[in-house]
C-alpha cells in the first residue's frame, strides 16, 4: 500500500461515523422511542423539525377507490402522529418564542388547535363565552395559549418580512410557497377577524387568581389511554405542568399589551 493511500485509510478510519437520522415512522413502531430521542444532546431531526413531519404526515389527504382525493382519514395512525407532534411541544414547555421561530402559521394553527381538542374545547365553541375560572386547569391553559398566539401572530404579520434570495426557479417550490402564503393568509384573515375575542379572553385571564397547568408528556399519555385506564389522574387534578399565576399573567401581559 502506497503511503498516501494509507494516509487516506487512516482518515477514514478516524473519521467520527454519523449516526443515520431517525426516520418519523419509527416512533409509531416504538412508543418509548420519542423520549429517547428528544433526550439525545442533538436530537437528529431536531424536535420541532418532528412536529412538522408528524403533522404532514397525519394531513396527507387519501384517494379512494374511484381515485378521489379524500380529507385525511381519522384513523389510529393519524391521531398518534398528532398525539406525537402535541408531546413534542409539551417537551419544549409550550414555549411560543420556540415554536413561532421554527414553525409556520398554518403548523402552528393546526398544532395548537389539536391542543384545544384533546384539552376538551368543543370545535366551534367561542373561547370569550368559556369560564376560565370554573375550566379543568389544562383547558384553561390551552384556551390562554391559542389566544396569546392568535394576538402575537397578528402583530407579527404587520411587520415587513425579509423576502429570501430566490434560487434557481423550481415550480413544485413555487407552487409549495404559494399554497403556504394562501393558506397563512386565510387563517390570518380568521385571527383578525377573532382579535377583539381573543382579547377579551386575555384580559379575562388577567382577573384570574389560580394556579394553571399545561399539558406534559405524561399528561398527553394519560389523555391518550382507554377510559378507566388512568387510576384517578384527570385534567382537573394537579397534573401536569404548573404555570403560577404570576407567571401566566406575565405572558398574557407580554403577548397582548406590551
Amino acid at each position: 500500500m502506497s503511503a498516501e493511500a494509507a494516509d487516506r485509510e487512516a482518515a477514514t478510519s478516524s473519521r467520527p461515523c454519523t449516526p443515520p437520522q431517525t426516520c418519523w415512522f419509527e416512533f409509531l413502531l416504538e412508543e418509548s422511542l420519542l423520549e429517547k430521542h428528544l433526550r439525545k444532546p442533538c436530537p437528529d431531526p431536531a424536535p420541532v423539525q418532528l412536529i412538522v413531519q408528524f403533522l404532514e404526515q397525519a394531513s396527507k389527504p387519501s384517494v379512494n377507490e374511484q381515485n378521489q382525493v379524500q380529507p385525511p382519514p381519522d384513523n389510529k395512525r393519524n391521531r398518534i402522529l398528532k398525539l406525537l407532534a402535541l408531546k413534542v411541544a409539551a417537551h419544549l414547555k409550550w414555549d411560543l418564542d420556540i415554536l413561532e421561530k421554527s414553525l409556520s402559521v398554518p403548523v402552528l394553527n393546526v398544532l395548537l388547535n389539536e391542543l384545544l381538542c384533546v384539552s376538551k374545547v368543543p370545535p366551534g365553541t367561542k373561547h370569550v363565552d368559556m369560564d376560565l375560572a370554573t375550566l379543568p386547569p389544562t383547558t384553561a391553559m390551552a384556551i390562554l395559549l391559542y389566544n396569546r398566539w392568535a394576538i402575537r401572530t397578528i402583530v407579527q404579520s404587520s411587520f415587513p418580512v425579509k423576502q429570501a434570495k430566490p434560487g434557481p426557479p423550481q415550480l413544485s417550490v413555487m407552487n409549495q410557497m404559494q399554497q403556504e402564503k394562501e393558506l397563512t393568509e386565510n387563517i390570518l384573515k380568521v385571527l383578525k377577524e377573532q382579535a377583539s375575542d381573543s382579547i377579551l379572553v386575555l384580559e379575562a385571564a388577567l382577573k384570574l387568581n389560580k394556579d394553571l397547568y399545561v399539558h406534559t408528556m405524561r399528561t398527553l399519555d394519560l389523555l391518550a389511554m382507554e377510559p378507566g385506564m388512568v387510576n384517578g389522574e384527570t385534567e382537573s387534578s394537579a397534573a401536569g405542568l404548573k404555570i403560577r399565576t404570576e407567571e401566566m399573567q406575565c405572558q398574557v401581559f407580554i403577548s397582548a399589551f406590551n
